[in-house]
Protein backbone atom coordinates (compact mmCIF):
# COMPACT_ATOMS: atom_id res chain seq x y z
CA UNK A 1 0.00 0.00 0.00
CA UNK A 2 2.87 2.36 1.28
CA UNK A 3 4.80 1.49 -2.34
CA UNK A 4 1.29 2.39 -4.59
CA UNK A 5 1.16 5.40 -2.52
CA UNK A 6 4.21 6.69 -3.67
CA UNK A 7 3.97 5.76 -7.25
CA UNK A 8 0.34 7.51 -7.47
CA UNK A 9 2.69 10.88 -5.68
CA UNK A 10 5.38 10.33 -8.28
CA UNK A 11 3.03 10.56 -10.61
CA UNK A 12 1.52 13.22 -9.57
CA UNK A 13 4.42 15.33 -9.48
CA UNK A 14 5.89 14.00 -13.01
CA UNK A 15 2.64 15.51 -14.17
CA UNK A 16 2.86 18.68 -11.96
CA UNK A 17 6.71 19.46 -12.81
CA UNK A 18 5.90 18.80 -17.03
CA UNK A 19 2.93 21.27 -16.85
CA UNK A 20 4.78 23.73 -15.06
CA UNK A 21 8.15 23.97 -17.27
CA UNK A 22 5.84 24.35 -19.82
CA UNK A 23 3.87 26.95 -18.66
CA UNK A 24 6.98 28.55 -17.99
CA UNK A 25 8.27 28.15 -21.25
CA UNK A 26 5.16 29.59 -22.71
CA UNK A 27 5.38 32.78 -20.48
CA UNK A 28 8.85 33.14 -21.42
CA UNK A 29 8.21 33.31 -25.58
CA UNK A 30 5.16 35.31 -24.62
CA UNK A 31 7.17 37.65 -22.86
CA UNK A 32 9.80 38.05 -25.04
CA UNK A 33 7.34 38.36 -28.00
CA UNK A 34 6.12 40.97 -25.85
CA UNK A 35 9.58 43.30 -25.53
CA UNK A 36 10.14 42.93 -29.86
CA UNK A 37 6.59 44.52 -30.21
CA UNK A 38 7.48 47.32 -27.79
CA UNK A 39 10.71 48.02 -29.56
CA UNK A 40 8.84 47.99 -32.90
CA UNK A 41 6.56 50.56 -31.71
CA UNK A 42 9.20 52.87 -30.04
CA UNK A 43 10.62 52.91 -33.46
CA UNK A 44 8.20 53.89 -34.76
CA UNK A 45 6.83 56.45 -32.36
CA UNK A 46 10.77 57.78 -32.38
CA UNK A 47 10.35 57.88 -36.30
CA UNK A 48 7.75 59.84 -36.61
CA UNK A 49 8.20 61.76 -34.11
CA UNK A 50 11.36 62.63 -35.74
CA UNK A 51 9.00 63.29 -38.90
CA UNK A 52 10.08 60.54 -40.97
CA UNK A 53 8.05 57.23 -41.42
CA UNK A 54 9.48 54.44 -39.89
CA UNK A 55 11.35 51.69 -42.15
CA UNK A 56 8.89 49.28 -43.21
CA UNK A 57 10.43 46.24 -41.87
CA UNK A 58 9.34 47.38 -38.74
CA UNK A 59 5.42 46.81 -39.76
CA UNK A 60 6.39 43.09 -41.32
CA UNK A 61 7.85 42.10 -37.78
CA UNK A 62 4.72 43.78 -36.28
CA UNK A 63 2.14 41.87 -39.07
CA UNK A 64 4.09 38.57 -38.69
CA UNK A 65 4.08 38.80 -35.55
CA UNK A 66 0.56 38.82 -34.96
CA UNK A 67 0.23 35.82 -37.13
CA UNK A 68 -1.35 32.67 -35.38
CA UNK A 69 1.47 30.54 -34.08
CA UNK A 70 2.04 26.70 -34.86
CA UNK A 71 0.68 25.04 -31.53
CA UNK A 72 4.14 23.16 -30.57
CA UNK A 73 4.11 24.02 -26.57
CA UNK A 74 0.94 22.49 -26.32
CA UNK A 75 2.10 19.10 -28.25
CA UNK A 76 4.75 19.10 -25.42
CA UNK A 77 2.23 19.81 -23.02
CA UNK A 78 -0.31 17.72 -23.81
CA UNK A 79 2.27 14.64 -24.68
CA UNK A 80 3.60 15.06 -21.62
CA UNK A 81 0.33 14.80 -19.27
CA UNK A 82 -1.04 11.86 -21.63
CA UNK A 83 2.51 9.70 -20.74
CA UNK A 84 2.10 10.82 -16.91
CA UNK A 85 -1.25 9.53 -17.06
CA UNK A 86 -0.64 6.78 -19.16
CA UNK A 87 1.90 5.81 -16.50
CA UNK A 88 -0.97 6.04 -13.83
CA UNK A 89 -3.26 3.80 -15.85
CA UNK A 90 -0.54 1.13 -15.97
CA UNK A 91 0.40 1.56 -12.51
CA UNK A 92 -3.37 1.89 -10.91
CA UNK A 93 -5.17 -0.58 -9.19
CA UNK A 94 -8.37 -2.28 -10.70
CA UNK A 95 -10.95 0.69 -9.77
CA UNK A 96 -8.66 3.15 -10.50
CA UNK A 97 -8.21 2.07 -14.27
CA UNK A 98 -10.90 3.50 -15.97
CA UNK A 99 -10.58 6.98 -14.66
CA UNK A 100 -6.85 7.11 -15.90
CA UNK A 101 -7.47 5.62 -19.22
CA UNK A 102 -10.16 8.07 -19.85
CA UNK A 103 -7.76 10.99 -19.17
CA UNK A 104 -4.83 9.49 -20.51
CA UNK A 105 -6.84 8.68 -23.81
CA UNK A 106 -8.08 12.36 -23.91
CA UNK A 107 -4.75 13.68 -23.32
CA UNK A 108 -3.54 11.45 -25.99
CA UNK A 109 -5.90 12.66 -28.70
CA UNK A 110 -5.51 16.49 -28.13
CA UNK A 111 -1.83 15.73 -28.13
CA UNK A 112 -2.40 14.52 -31.94
CA UNK A 113 -4.75 16.99 -32.87
CA UNK A 114 -2.14 19.91 -31.61
CA UNK A 115 0.84 17.86 -33.59
CA UNK A 116 -2.02 17.64 -36.80
CA UNK A 117 -2.47 21.41 -36.95
CA UNK A 118 0.89 22.20 -35.64
CA UNK A 119 2.48 20.18 -38.67
CA UNK A 120 -0.43 22.14 -40.87
CA UNK A 121 1.14 25.74 -39.98
CA UNK A 122 -2.10 27.24 -39.59
CA UNK A 123 0.08 30.61 -39.36
CA UNK A 124 1.82 30.16 -42.29
CA UNK A 125 -1.73 30.46 -44.26
CA UNK A 126 -1.74 33.99 -44.78
CA UNK A 127 1.66 34.19 -46.32
CA UNK A 128 0.34 31.89 -48.83
CA UNK A 129 -3.45 34.08 -49.58
CA UNK A 130 -1.28 37.05 -50.46
CA UNK A 131 0.76 35.67 -52.92
CA UNK A 132 -2.15 34.39 -54.81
Amino acid sequence: MISGTYENWMVAAFIFGAVTVAMLGAAWAQYLEHERRKQAMDVIKTALEAGKEAPPIIYEQLSKASQAKPPWSEVVVFSALGFGFWIAFANAEAEQRTAFLVVASTMTVTALGCLALAIMRPGERGKDDESA
